[in-house]
């Protein structure tokens, strides 16, 4: 994207934009007296219920309930962030966006990636051209023998690289682009000479984009059968670190999946690049793979866009059982940013010496899909593996490993979770009596009878947990309270109490139904009584009705909060926490639209149909305004 989108476009576009005509590239629509009809493409259904309305471009579904914009439809139906919608609309219907003017900086970067973008996507022309060249014939036997298809290669964009020193170094720079930029994308290295040579030889091709579609990088496996001469070259060779390729956050096929991911809502993780093929010609069109490493918190950032179940399919082995362990604490990481994301990561054990590839093979797809529906917790199978690792013969043995696994589940923040996985994967299988675990528990200092995480308890911050809980119609009162929830709470407390000149203007917004324990609400109700965030403390601690809340605006004024340590970011900090609990409200009311549409009849009720999807319309824009998106 070249710098931030005029907002006046955007709102032109979707005034002039034709809803009827983009929905229908997803699904068949025909005309229903103002509206048109269709099956809906975000579920599955043999009587139409998908209503699109070209009077305000609006579109709804009676049965699955998602409604919204043209934007907002985009977004869902292709997993795409908001300025992505809007320049893929753009993109369809010829309309000239324009951008708002960049520093020098921001035009240089522009400017490099550009480039370097330009470079990837001719190297990849190259490359699929090799592949159905002469030369390119071991590649393409190769492919046949794994039972791909060329409909299967050109989807992905498969290509050959050339066993020779260098073929792509030549082509390209035949072709204008500079030694330079072929140097920076990493697709070549200079010699000891100051020549070129490739950096990928002799090996089938797998180009990786980025979530818009560009190409960033590339995946290279060596081929059966093909001389490499004297010397032993890795099965699989990654671009190196780049401007655009950085591994900790590539994932391969994610372009070609996030639709299905949005769609299936859940995402299952791999390891390979065939396997990922291998699943979506299955059917399986969730799926996507690492790139050489370990599943990171950016990679889960990722795809916490699309779907929040993310499924790792890991080998039951010892490896597989620390990828799942650092996959479950990148997951805690990101929980506990306080950008509410909640992911329910779960993992596919996958018999041994076997991969995806090979249980496609074995089950089909829709013994795939059972499988992946049947995926264990990460907490469970982390947890299964230790206590199997033990020895449990012997008294000491079993001590050692109830030892052990109380303090995994200490990581666990959901306390119902912890007493269920207490009972159920440690006292059942280790042959102890749950009261006995629960007291070793209390010793090592893991609770199990007693929920934590009240929003604002004395003790302390909540735990980690995993994200906000999901309010009732109205607001967060009456929600059941998670521990990323509440330590949302109490650290927006927290910034009312200390940090009143930061607050943003929306803080004056914020009412009890935002919050959902009932000391949450008590310390907000303080704070308004006592004369609001700016008054003295001590007028706030006197309104407070007992003095167990006065005690919590003690503690809440007093205590540490690490992320509002920088004072060039304390602001942006305190904003987000207010804006995350009014963002849940906005979430609310519109969940409580939706239901209402429902039951609503478009034959019957066309009027009210209409006034509700456009008041659906006036929440996603205030949603997107307090998340700092274009209007």
């Amino acid at each position: 994207m070249a710098g931030r989108i005029v907002k006046d476009d955007i709102e032109a576009l979707r005034t002039q934009a034709d809803i009827v005509a983009v929905v229908g590239e997803y699904t068949t629509l025909k005309r229903a007296g103002r509206a048109f009809k269709g099956l809906c493409p975000f579920h599955t259904e043999k009587t139409p219920s998908f209503t699109v309305t070209p009077e305000g471009n609006f579109y709804n579904c009676f049965g699955c309930g998602v409604s919204g914009d043209l934007y907002d439809f985009l977004m869902r139906i292709e997993g795409l962030e908001f300025p992505e919608a809007v320049e893929s609309l753009a993109r369809r219907t010829g309309f000239q966006l324009r951008y708002e003017q960049m520093s020098a900086r921001e035009r240089r970067a522009v400017g490099e990636r550009t480039r370097l973008v330009a470079v990837t996507a001719a190297a990849r022309d190259f490359l699929v051209a090799q592949l159905y060249a002469e030369e390119g014939r071991v590649a393409r036997d190769y492919l046949v023998s794994r039972s791909f298809s060329r409909a299967d290669a050109e989807r992905f964009e498969l290509g050959y690289a050339p066993n020779r020193f260098d073929a792509m170094a030549r082509a390209l720079t035949a072709d204008g682009y500079s030694e330079q930029d072929l140097v920076t994308t990493g697709l070549v290295a200079r010699t000891e000479r100051g020549g070129l040579r490739d950096r990928f030889r002799g090996r089938l091709m797998f180009p990786i984009h980025d979530t818009s579609g560009d190409v960033i990088g590339f995946g290279g496996r060596i081929l059966p059968g093909l001389d490499y001469g004297g010397f032993d070259p890795p099965k699989y060779l990654n671009s190196s670190e780049t401007p655009l390729y950085k591994k900790t956050r590539v994932l391969y096929g994610v372009h070609q999946a996030r639709s299905e991911i949005v769609r299936a809502e859940q995402v299952l993780v791999c390891e390979g690049y065939t396997d990922v093929m291998a699943l979506h010609q299955a059917g399986v069109g969730y799926s996507v793979a690492t790139c050489g490493t370990a599943v990171g918190v950016e990679h889960l950032r990722t795809l916490a866009r699309y779907a929040a179940r993310v499924v790792l399919a890991f080998d039951g082995d010892a490896a597989g059982v620390k990828a799942a362990e650092r996959a479950w604490e990148a997951a805690r990481e990101l929980e506990g940013d306080g950008q509410g994301v909640s992911l329910d990561l779960r993992v596919l054990v996958l018999p041994e010496t076997s991969d995806p590839a090979d249980l496609v093979a074995e089950v089909g797809s829709e013994g795939v899909a059972a499988a992946v529906a049947a995926a264990t917790p990460v907490v469970p199978f982390v947890l299964r593996h230790h206590l199997a690792a033990g020895d449990l013969t012997t008294e000491s043995g079993r001590t050692a490993a109830l030892k052990d696994a109380l303090t995994i589940l200490g990581r666990e923040a959901d306390p119902d979770l912890r007493r269920e996985w207490a009972r159920t994967e440690i006292a059942e299988r280790i042959g102890y009596a749950y009261g006995f675990v629960a007291e070793t528990a209390a010793r090592l200092g893991v609770q199990l009878d007693a929920h934590e995480g009240v929003a604002v308890a004395a003790a302390g911050p909540a735990r980690e947990g995993r994200g906000p809980a999901r309010p009732e119609p109205g607001g967060a009162a009456g929600a059941s309270l998670t521990a990323a929830r509440a330590r949302l709470e109490r650290a927006a407390l927290r910034a009312l109490l200390q940090h009143p000149e930061h607050l943003p203007p929306e803080a004056g917004e914020l009412e009890e139904r935002d919050l959902s324990h009932p000391d949450a609400r008590a310390v907000l109700r303080a704070i308004q009584a006592g004369g609001g965030p700016a008054a003295p403390l001590r007028a706030i601690v006197d309104a407070a009705e007992d003095d167990r809340v006065r005690g919590l605006l003690r503690a809440l004024a007093l205590e540490d909060d690490p992320e509002t340590s920088d004072p060039d970011l304390v602001a942006e900090v305190v904003a987000g926490r207010i804006r995350r609990l009014l963002v849940d409200r906005v979430d609310a009311a519109a969940r409580a639209l939706r239901d209402e549409l429902s039951r609503l009849s478009h034959t019957t009720d066309p009027d009210r149909v209409l006034a509700v999807q456009r008041e659906l319309a006036e929440l996603q824009r205030r949603r997107r305004q307090l998340l700092g998106q274009p209007a």
